[in-house]
C-alpha cells in the first residue's frame, strides 16, 4: 500500500552544529564591529591616545592600532580634509611630479595682476615656510638683491631667545651703491631675525672684466665669504628674467647693452644670482667668461635645499628654466604663474 513520505524528509535540514557555527560567526562579527567602532570613537571623537584606550579597554596597544587601521580600511571611519579657499594642493602635486621637485607652494595674490601684490603673497608664504622648516644647524645663503626675498624678510617674526640658524651668508655682491646698501641691509636683517651672524660679500655683483673679477675674488675679505659657500645647507634665491628691471638698469652696476645682446643670442631666459641659463636650465656663460661675483649654478645645484621665490607671468620661462636645470628643491609661486608652468 502506497504511503506518503513525511513532510520533513522533503527538505534537507543542515546539521545543528552548522547552524550554531553560522549564528556564532554573525554574533562574533557584530561584536568585532562594535568594538572597532568604540575604539574609533574614543580615538577620533574623544581624542584619547592609543595607550589610554588600551588601558581603558584592557586591550594591547598593538590591538588598538590594528583596529584603527581596519576601521579606516572598512569604512567605519572616513577622514575628510576640509581645504580652505586659496589652497591648491592638486596643482602643487602636479608640478612636483612634472619637474621632480621636492615641494611646490602655490599662493593667491589679493590682486593677481599686480606685481607688488604677488610679491607680498609669495613673501608671506616663504616667511611661514622658513619659520616652520628651519633647523638651528642650517647655514643659510641668500641672494640678497631680490624684492621678493625682501618681502619674505618683512613678513618674518623675530625668533626670540634662540639661535635659529648657524649663519646667513650673502650669495651675490651688491648692485650699484644703493644695491650694495640694500643687499647688506637685507642680509643683516635676516640674520638679526634668526639670532645668528651675517657674512657680507664686500664686492659689486658685476665687475668690469673677467680680470677685475678675478682680482676681487682673490682679496682675502671676499675669499673668506666665498669659502663659506661650501657650508651652505639652505639657499634662498630669487629668479630673474633676461630683461632687467628699471631698477637694475639705473643701478650703474649692470650688464651693458652689448652683453645683454650676447646673453640673448645664447638663449638666456633667466638668472639666479645673475648667473644666466637657457630654456633647459643650462648656463649660457662659461666660468671664465663671467664678470659676476656670486654663487655659480653648479655650486647652487649641489646644495641640499634651494628655496626659489618668484612669480608673475613674465617670469614663467625663467622659472621653468630654473626647474629644468635642477636648481630648485622648493618653489613658492603664484596661481597665475603656476598655470603657465604646466
Amino acid at each position: 500500500m502506497w504511503q506518503a513520505r513525511p513532510a520533513a524528509s522533503l527538505v534537507s535540514s543542515p546539521p545543528l552544529w552548522i547552524s550554531l557555527s553560522f549564528f556564532g560567526a554573525c554574533r562574533s562579527q557584530i561584536e568585532e564591529q562594535r568594538l572597532m567602532s568604540k575604539i574609533a570613537s574614543l580615538y577620533y571623537e574623544e581624542g584619547l591616545k592609543q595607550s589610554e584606550i588600551s588601558t581603558r579597554l584592557d586591550l594591547s596597544q598593538s590591538f588598538i592600532s590594528r583596529a584603527l587601521r581596519r576601521a579606516l580600511q572598512e569604512g567605519v571611519v572616513k577622514i575628510t580634509v576640509m581645504r580652505p579657499q586659496g589652497l591648491h594642493l592638486e596643482l602643487e602635486s602636479r608640478l612636483q611630479s612634472l619637474y621632480g621637485i621636492r615641494q611646490v607652494i602655490v599662493v593667491e595674490a589679493t590682486e593677481p595682476d599686480n606685481e607688488e601684490s604677488i610679491k607680498q603673497a609669495i613673501g608671506s608664504a616663504a616667511a611661514h615656510y622658513l619659520e616652520t622648516s628651519l633647523s638651528a644647524q642650517d647655514h643659510i645663503g641668500i641672494s640678497s638683491w631680490s624684492s621678493t626675498i625682501r618681502a619674505m624678510v618683512s613678513h618674518m617674526h623675530p625668533q626670540l631667545g634662540k639661535q635659529s640658524a648657524q649663519e646667513v651668508v650673502q650669495l651675490l655682491g651688491g648692485v650699484g651703491n644703493k644695491g650694495a646698501f640694500e643687499a647688506t641691509l637685507l642680509t643683516q636683517r635676516l640674520a638679526t631675525l634668526l639670532n645668528c651672524p651675517a657674512f657680507l660679500l664686500p664686492s659689486q655683483s658685476i665687475e668690469q672684466s673677467v680680470e677685475s673679477k678675478q682680482r676681487i675674488v682673490e682679496m682675502e675679505e671676499v675669499k673668506e665669504v666665498l669659502q663659506r659657500f661650501d657650508s651652505i645647507t639652505l639657499a634662498i634665491v630669487g629668479i630673474g628674467e633676461l630683461e632687467p628691471s628699471q631698477l637694475l638698469r639705473n643701478s650703474g652696476n649692470y650688464y651693458t647693452e652689448d652683453m645683454l645682446r650676447v646673453l640673448a643670442e645664447r638663449g638666456a631666459v633667466g638668472d639666479i644670482c645673475l648667473r644666466y641659463f637657457d630654456a633647459q636650465g643650462k648656463p649660457v656663460l662659461e666660468e671664465d667668461e663671467e664678470f659676476v661675483v656670486s654663487m655659480g649654478l653648479p655650486k647652487l645645484r649641489s646644495i641640499n635645499r634651494v628655496l626659489g621665490l618668484a612669480g608673475g607671468v613674465r617670469k614663467v620661462q625663467a622659472i621653468k628654466g630654473a626647474l629644468l636645470g635642477g636648481y630648485l628643491d622648493v618653489l613658492i609661486t603664484d596661481l597665475g604663474t603656476e598655470r603657465g608652468l604646466e
